[in-house]
């Protein structure tokens, strides 16, 4: 990534439009400090993940990769930011490639801040796959767009169907009265605390330094097990730097005293977002863990009167099972050079695309990327 941040520091003229002409002005900067908070808060919505403190705690969790913020001022004003990062991602075998993917390495959700009438995503997107190109990365993603003809973009894949429980029910008994399976579901609640695991639930409490050591632990086995190509590896800095957020929530399930599985779910709203998880599967065994977190999660979020839970990805059929509606989230996918692009896309395709890729659980293997 060396010599991207002396290119950042340099607008790309033709993307600036002209004065008279009403165009907005894109900026490129490498940091959300940059931005500023008044200006970063006054386009964030409350249900949107990237809120400041939180990408100013994910910018200093030492990822491998770079963050890049284009900023769309129209007027003098800042109409709108887009977010992306650069990293790399595996292709085939040992072969690599750096991309730029819009958005989070972390979360699923709209990439896209915009200010109330201004049409701005067109723009802000085209300038950030010019960017990217610029930069001399192999792949492009402009992924988490909401419909297959947004902003005009050409060749809008579908990406993945993100899941969200509207949650109408007054608590959690009610909601299980509804399921057809909610006795194999009450079942397998009673069979993990029998055997002797309780949950414990924290809420914007820092963990020790022994505890996000745990956690990245717990989460490495589901990476490793399901070896997703676009999953970015989390630090041990950035499950610390996680916990000292206000709206961070973990459901941590212990055995005399050690954590064994974990969620990290994070209040945005109305909304409780279910960003990554974690489990000893060797300590568990067989016992139905897994899709029991799920379900604490859904508990947690009707005693706390939240009224929607985003799930994330993947695991699609168990998480319909759980009540869930499924909606498509597209991507705009460009490969450079461009005639090479041409070439290799149905490769790209096959690494990039989850449609097809669900498993029986309603939880994430490792969170969403």
């Amino acid at each position: 990534m060396q010599g991207i941040d002396k290119r950042l520091a340099a607008d790309q003229d033709r993307l600036r439009g002209k004065p008279g002409e009403g165009r907005p002005h894109i900026a490129f900067v490498d940091s959300i400090s940059r931005v500023g908070q008044g200006t970063w808060d006054a386009l964030c919505a409350s249900q949107q993940y990237c809120r400041y403190d939180y990408m100013s705690a994910l910018e200093t969790s030492a990822l491998d990769c770079q963050f890049i913020y284009a900023i769309a001022r129209n007027e003098g004003r800042v109409a709108g930011i887009a977010l992306a990062t650069v990293w790399r991602i595996p292709l085939l075998g040992r072969v690599a490639a750096r991309v730029m993917t819009t958005g989070s390495p972390v979360n699923t959700g709209s990439p896209l801040m915009l200010a109330p009438g201004v049409d701005v995503a067109r723009t802000l997107l085209r300038s950030m796959e010019s960017k990217a190109s610029d930069l001399g990365v192999r792949l492009f993603v402009g992924r988490d767009l909401p419909a297959a003809d947004f902003a005009g973009l050409p060749q809008l894949e579908k990406l993945y169907a993100c899941a969200y429980l509207e949650l109408a029910w007054p608590n959690f008994e009610y909601y299980l009265a509804c399921l057809e399976k909610r006795k194999s579901i009450r079942r397998d609640m009673r069979a993990v605390e029998k055997a002797g695991y309780a949950l414990e639930i924290r809420e914007g409490e820092r963990l020790t330094g022994h505890e996000a050591a745990r956690l990245r632990q717990l989460w490495l086995q589901l990476y490793h097990k399901h070896q997703s190509p676009d999953q970015i590896l989390l630090t041990e800095a950035f499950f610390s730097r996680m916990s000292e957020l206000g709206h961070a929530v973990w459901l941590l399930l212990k055995k005399d005293g050690v954590v064994h599985a974990f969620d990290l779910c994070f209040a945005l709203g109305d909304t409780l977002e279910s960003t990554c998880c974690g489990i000893d599967s060797a300590a568990t065994g067989r016992l139905p863990v897994h899709r029991v977190m799920g379900y604490e999660i859904i508990r947690y979020a009707l005693g706390k009167g939240f009224s929607t839970i985003n799930f994330g990805i993947s695991n699609e059929r168990g998480k319909v099972e759980a009540g869930c509606r499924m909606k498509a989230h597209y991507a705009w996918i460009e490969a450079y050079p461009k005639w090479l692009g041409a070439l290799l896309r149905p490769v790209l395709l096959k690494v990039i695309l989850q449609e097809g890729k669900a498993e029986a659980s309603i939880r994430d293997p490792g969170g969403a990327a």
